[in-house]
């Protein structure tokens, strides 16, 4: 309609891992709404700290451009050991999710080696046994013996550049004795095709120039929609009342080129 303001829409990208960071509200809503983790408020701070009811897990957001932006942490129990995943700013929500979603819902797949999930997905072993890299060559994810991981992920400089450099984009670790379903899921979110929605006027330049973009927009309200149908699913995941099924891809009707 002539004159008339557009309504926000967000955009489509792939790869996942290069989208940004994203709406925090994806990790945390679920944590509270669904399954009731206690926030600690701090007052004037912009820090998150959401405890589980039994004081054994905590997730910390805690905005500090030096350090990792997310902390989740385990402090073991008789048959478990303490672990501790973080996950630096640029780590889009939708991956930190994928941990916290299997945590609390307590998947029961524990495969024998998280990296399967890349090798699966086509992603190249490096000359270092314990390294696989994307096809874009853009992620190296490093698994050590006793079970710690390190995700590094890089972006292509803009085309202002003489030559095209990596620089990064964020980093995530996973101490030993994290729980192999959790680091599974995490590299399942990562190599996922599915696209996430981001506002591109806020992404990071840099990510711009390495994305790839979908033709078709999405209406903004559709993705605040999304997520309270997903804390919605897990809140019903976990006092198991039956949900009505959702269609391929989620409640977002989507198409990629």
């Amino acid at each position: 309609m002539s004159g008339a303001e557009k309504p926000p829409v967000l955009a489509q990208l792939v790869p996942r891992y290069l989208a940004g960071g994203g709406d925090p509200r994806w990790v945390t809503a679920p944590l509270q709404k669904a399954f009731r983790w206690q926030s600690a408020h701090i007052p004037l701070s912009p820090v998150v700290r959401l405890t589980r009811r039994d004081r054994q897990a905590e997730l910390l957001l805690s905005p500090d451009p030096d350090e990792h932006w997310w902390t989740l942490h385990h402090t073991g129990s008789s048959t478990e050991k303490a672990w501790t995943m973080r996950f630096g700013a640029r780590t889009p929500a939708e991956i930190v999710a994928a941990a916290t979603d299997a945590l609390t819902t307590n998947a029961a797949d524990n495969p024998a080696d998280p990296m399967q999930i890349l090798e699966h997905a086509r992603w190249k072993r490096s000359v270092l046994e314990h390294q696989i890299s994307s096809p874009d060559g853009l992620v190296t994810v490093s698994r050590h013996p006793l079970g710690a991981l390190h995700i590094e992920v890089t972006a292509h400089d803009g085309p202002g550049a003489s030559e095209p450099t990596a620089r990064p984009a964020w980093r995530a670790y996973f101490s030993d004795h994290t729980p192999p379903h959790l680091s599974a899921a995490v590299l399942a979110g990562m190599v996922s095709t599915e696209p996430l929605l981001r506002d591109e006027k806020a992404m990071a330049p840099f990510l711009r120039y390495s994305v790839r973009i979908a033709r078709e927009r999405v209406p903004a309200h559709q993705a605040e929609s999304a997520l309270w149908d997903r804390t919605d699913r897990l809140a019903a995941h976990r006092t198991g009342t039956p949900q009505p099924p959702q269609p391929p891809g989620g409640s977002l009707h989507r198409r990629t080129r």
